[in-house]
C-alpha cells in the first residue's frame, strides 16, 4: 500500500503535554505537523502538576495564556506549602514553602510556578491544539512502524479500534510518547541509568478534606506515621486528591487493592474519619532516573519522557520535557523552511540532553534526602520504632536536629536555577561562556552570558510596564541592541530592538549586559543568546547567523 500524501511536514506521535505543544510550537513557527494519539479521552489520573515560571513563560509566547493556567490551577495559599507530619491530622515535623508562588518571585519571572494538574493543563493545550489550523489531531491512531526512505519517513499508522492501516509520509518524526515509549524501542535507543528505583500504588481519588486541613493548608503531606507510607498530594483541596501508596509487586498484587482497601489506607493517612471519598483512579508505577542514550535517530527525536524518565521529585519532568520541544520545534522549522542547515538539529541532543542529566540526578538526591528525615524521626533500630517515633511526635521541639532535615529538604520544593537558569553550550551558540558546575539549585543569577536564557525585565513603554520578554519574537531571532548600536539594513525576518528606544529599564545598558553602548547581543527565538558583540556590523551579524543555523559559508 503507498503512503498518503500528507500536508503535515511533522508526525507527532504522542498527544500528551509535550506532543500538544510541540505540535502548538510548530504551528507557531509556520510547520504542519500530524500529532497522534492512540487514546481517544483525555487521561482523569492528575499526574504532574508543578508547571514551571519558564514552561508558563514559553506558553504566553504563543499566546497561551500564562495568566488563566495560574488560575486554573491551586492558589498559592493553598498549595503553598510542603508538610512533613505523621499523618495530615497530625503531628507536623516541619514545613517548607513549595517553590517560589509568591511576589518575590516576580523579581525573576512575570510567571511564577503554578500547579495544575496536569489533566487540567492539557485540556488547555488540546483546546488551542483544536483551533489551530496546522495540526491536524488523530485520536485513536497509533504508530506501528517507522522506516526512513531518502529524505522522508514513512510511518505506519494503524487505527486502534479497526485496525485499519493508514500509511503515511513525513519529514521528521517527533516522539512523545511517554516513559514505556514504543518509538524509542523501534529505533533501538537505550537508556542509561537505574530502570526501577522504587515501587508506588497511585490512589486518585475525590474528597472534600478541607475541614480537616484548617490552619494547615498544603500541597504535599509526606507521612511519617509507623504504619503509615508515602505521600498525600492536593491538587485541589475540595475535590482532588492523591495517595502515592509504597507498595511492592513482588509480594502483593494490584488486585489486592480493592476500593475498601485503598479507603482504609486514605483514612490512616488522614488521621481521622473520611468525609463522602470516591476512588477515581489506582494505578501501579515504577519510579526510575533514566536518560536516552541518543535524542535522535535519523530524520526521528526522542522528547519529553520518551527521552528521559525523570523521578517525580522536583517536578522537573513535565517541564524537561516542554523545555525539549521549544528547543528543538524552532530548529526544525528553520531547516524545513531553507533557513538552516540539517546540521542544526544535531545540537538538540547537544543542548538538552545535559539538562536532563541534571534534572534526573537532582531529583534523585532529593528522593534519598527525605530517607535522612524518615531515619530520624524512626531512628536507626527497626525494633524501636514505635518507641523512638512516639518520642519524637510528642515533643519535635526536643530534637533539634530535625528542624536541620527539614531545612535540609529545600533544593527538593525551590530549584529556581534548575527551572530557569539552565544554559546551553553548543555550535548553536558563538563563543558559549562554559557552564558553571552545579551549586545551590535555588540560588537563580540571571546572566547575560552567551548560552544563558535571557534574563527577565520589567521595562517601561509609552508609561506601560511589561516584562521585556514580550518584546521578544518566538519565531524569529531578536538583535537587541544597545542604546548607540546602529540598525542593520536588509533583514526584515529579524526582530530588532534597541535599549532606551523601543523600551526603558531601570538598569544603565552597559551595568546591565556588560557590553559598550554600541554593542548588541542575538537572542534566538528560544530566548537564548546566541551572540554577543562588542559593536555590531553586516559582517560580524552575518558570520555569527551562518555558525548558528549551520549554513557553513
Amino acid at each position: 500500500m503507498t503512503s498518503e500524501q500528507s500536508t503535515a511536514s511533522v508526525l507527532i506521535v504522542g498527544a500528551g503535554p509535550v506532543g500538544k505543544m510541540a505540535a502548538l510550537l510548530l504551528a507557531h513557527h509556520g510547520i504542519n505537523s500530524c500529532l497522534i494519539d492512540r487514546r481517544t479521552e483525555l487521561m482523569t489520573a492528575p499526574k504532574a502538576h508543578a508547571v514551571n515560571a519558564r514552561t508558563l513563560e514559553i506558553c504566553e509566547s504563543i499566546g497561551i495564556s500564562a495568566a488563566r493556567l495560574r488560575e486554573l490551577g491551586a492558589s498559592p495559599e493553598e498549595a503553598g506549602e510542603v508538610r512533613f507530619v505523621g499523618t495530615m491530622s497530625g503531628p507536623e515535623f516541619g514545613s517548607l514553602p513549595y517553590e517560589r508562588q509568591d511576589d518575590a518571585a516576580l523579581a525573576f519571572t512575570p510567571f511564577p510556578l503554578s500547579n495544575v494538574a496536569q489533566p487540567v493543563f492539557e485540556q488547555e493545550l488540546q483546546r488551542h491544539v483544536m483551533q489551530s489550523a496546522r495540526i491536524e489531531f488523530l485520536q485513536g491512531v497509533e504508530c506501528m512502524d517507522l522506516r526512513e526512505e531518502g529524505e522522508q519517513v514513512e510511518a505506519a499508522l494503524r487505527e486502534v479500534a479497526t485496525a485499519e492501516q493508514r500509511p503515511r509520509s513525513f519529514d521528521y518524526v517527533i516522539a512523545a510518547d511517554g516513559a514505556n515509549s514504543k518509538m524509542r524501542d523501534l529505533l533501538g535507543i537505550e537508556m542509561d541509568g537505574p530502570d526501577a528505583l522504587a515501587n508506588y500504588l497511585m490512589i486518585h481519588f475525590q474528597a472534600d478534606l478541607r475541614a480537616i486541613t484548617e490552619g494547615q493548608r498544603g500541597l504535599l503531606y509526606f507521612l511519617f506515621q509507623p504504619g503509615v507510607s508515602g505521600t498525600l498530594i492536593a491538587y485541589d483541596q475540595a475535590k482532588t486528591w492523591v495517595l502515592m501508596q509504597d507498595w511492592n509487586p513482588d509480594l502483593e498484587s494490584r488486585e489486592d487493592y480493592t476500593e475498601e482497601k485503598c479507603l482504609s489506607l486514605i483514612e490512616a493517612a488522614v488521621g481521622r474519619p473520611l468525609p463522602e471519598t470516591t476512588i477515581e483512579n489506582i494505578s501501579p508505577w515504577v519510579m526510575t532516573a533514566q536518560v536516552a542514550k541518543q535524542y535522535r535517530k535519523g530524520r526521528v527525536f526522542l522528547a519529553g519522557d520518551s527521552a528521559h524518565r525523570i523521578p517525580p521529585a522536583g517536578g522537573l519532568g513535565l517541564n524537561s520535557g516542554i523545555g525539549d520541544v521549544q528547543n528543538l520545534t524552532w530548529k526544525m522549522a528553520a531547516v524545513l523552511q531553507g533557513a538552516a542547515g540539517e546540521a542544526l538539529l544535531d545540537t538538540y541532543e547537544v543542548e538538552r540532553q545535559p539538562i536532563a542529566l541534571t534534572n534526573n540526578e537532582q531529583s534523585m538526591t532529593n528522593a534519598l534526602k527525605l530517607f535522612d528525615l524518615l531515619f530520624l524521626i524512626h531512628g536507626m533500630d527497626p525494633e524501636k520504632t514505635a518507641e523512638r517515633y512516639a518520642a519524637v511526635a510528642a515533643n519535635p521541639e526536643a530534637f533539634p536536629e530535625l528542624a536541620d532535615a527539614v531545612a535540609a529538604q529545600k533544593p527538593h520544593f525551590d530549584s529556581l536555577d534548575l527551572q530557569i537558569g539552565y544554559r546551553y553550550n553548543s555550535e548553536a551558540i558563538v563563543d558559549p561562556a562554559p557552564i558553571p558546575e552545579v551549586g545551590d539549585i535555588s540560588d537563580y543569577q540571571p546572566s547575560w552570558d552567551a548560552g544563558a536564557h535571557f534574563p527577565h525585565r520589567w521595562v517601561t513603554h509609552n508609561g506601560e510596564t511589561r516584562p521585556l520578554q514580550s518584546f521578544m519574537s518566538p519565531s524569529t531571532f531578536t538583535l537587541l541592541r544597545g542604546p548607540e548600536s546602529e540598525s542593520l539594513q536588509g533583514h526584515a525576518k529579524v526582530n530588532q530592538l534597541t535599549f532606551g528606544a523601543d523600551f526603558k529599564d531601570s538598569e544603565d545598558w552597559e551595568v546591565l549586559t556588560g557590553l559598550p553602548p554600541g554593542g548588541a547581543m542575538l537572542i534566538r527565538p528560544d530566548g537564548h543568546i546566541a551572540a554577543r558583540f562588542d559593536s555590531v556590523n553586516e559582517e560580524c551579524f552575518m558570520s555569527a547567523v551562518r555558525q548558528i543555523l549551520a549554513r557553513g559559508h
